[in-house]
């Protein structure tokens, strides 16, 4: 992410200050705080955008484990309470799928605003300072210990009343207010649960991972079906159906859109359009498999209809008629008739059934 040009006067802010989840915790190496560091860049990168909040909006410094980003309050500050949290639960969990348990990313979030100073090396301030007191706070981390999802969230008392309590697009009431004690007596803040967003979120991203299982599945099972069919075409002679497409680029071209950043999108229209995906994703999956089903079905008769002629021919000899000239000239019909590619399976499944009439008269 690159960082907006400030002057040197002092600011008004919106800070949001992220930390992940015991980054240097005993036998978790370099090499794993490495991929969970560009795993978080790309899990804020993707959500910012997503956001609508440009790069140009944003100054960050990077701190180790964590990071802090300021924002314009003017506009951008609204939307690090909505629709900010929900792509942040999204692109987390879109990020934990692919990764191993010892680099997975949990992440503290405090949220602040105030005034701040920027000079030739960076940003001090004491909104800051208080920002990152809030992020370190014992109350916070309990409560990402707790929490079911990989985020959790608080915001100063001040950021609370001004922003969060004020978008109606959302319910607050669920957030507890708290007394922080890093380093100060304490201050008044307040966890924010932001729990329709969060679940939201990671709900979004576990249907679009089923519905790239799903495509990739359909692909799978199509070119498995378009092998089958070239092979049965080649051993049996009765007509072998085309496998369908089943909508397979349509619906690749839906994922993409649906996964690519647009002013348009809203993250309620995001979870029902993935919803929806899914269930067009499952169909074609359905349809994929009927279709491997069609053209294996032509080979699975003509095995079947082996191992019945087998069978008859084990049954013919235990009734004594093994060296019967006439049901044995049945079975070599039957067995040359099945034997032979192509196979004209209504003439062979007629062969097998005159040998069985004959066993049956006999």
């Amino acid at each position: 992410m690159s960082s907006a040009s400030h002057s040197h006067k002092r600011v008004h802010r919106a800070i949001i200050c992220v930390d992940i989840e015991s980054f240097c915790r005993p036998g978790r190496n370099d090499a794993q705080r490495a991929d969970m560091r560009r795993g978080l860049y790309d899990v804020l990168e993707r959500a910012f955008t997503w956001a609508g909040i440009d790069a140009n909006d944003r100054y960050h410094e990077d701190r180790g484990d964590g990071a802090f980003f300021l924002v314009p309050t003017e506009g951008p500050q609204s939307r690090l309470v909505e629709p900010l949290p929900f792509h942040l639960a999204s692109e987390l969990a879109r990020y934990n799928q692919a990764a191993s348990p010892a680099t997975r990313v949990r992440l503290r979030v405090a949220l602040h605003a105030g005034y701040v100073h920027h000079d030739p090396r960076g940003v001090v301030g004491t909104a800051l300072n208080e920002a990152f007191r809030l992020l370190d706070a014992p109350v916070l981390k309990r409560t990402l210990h707790d929490a079911s999802g990989d985020l959790a969230f608080i915001a100063s008392d001040q950021f609370h009343q001004d922003v969060i309590r004020s978008r109606r697009v959302f319910d607050s009431s669920a957030d507890r207010k708290v007394r922080v004690t890093v380093k100060d007596p304490h201050v008044e803040a307040w966890i924010c649960t932001f729990s329709e967003q969060d679940e939201a979120g990671r709900r979004y991203q576990d249907a679009l991972g089923r519905v790239r299982a799903a495509l990739a599945s359909v692909d799978t099972t199509l070119r498995k079906a378009k092998d089958v069919r070239d092979a049965t075409v080649q051993k049996v002679s009765s007509p072998v159906p085309e496998v369908p497409d089943v909508g397979l680029g349509e619906l690749r071209d839906r994922l993409t859109e649906i996964d690519e950043p647009r002013e348009r999108h809203r993250w309620a229209r995001l979870l029902a359009g993935a919803a929806e995906l899914e269930r067009a994703a499952a169909t074609a999956l359905e349809q994929a498999g009927a279709a491997l089903a069609d053209v294996q079905g032509p080979l699975d008769v003509r095995e079947e209809l082996r191992g019945r002629l087998g069978s008859l021919q084990v049954m013919a000899r235990n009734l004594g008629r093994a060296e019967d000239a006439r049901l044995d000239g049945l079975y070599r019909s039957a067995h040359e008739l099945l034997w032979t590619a192509p196979c004209d399976l209504d003439a062979a499944e007629s062969a097998v059934l005159r040998y069985i009439q004959e066993i049956q008269d006999g």
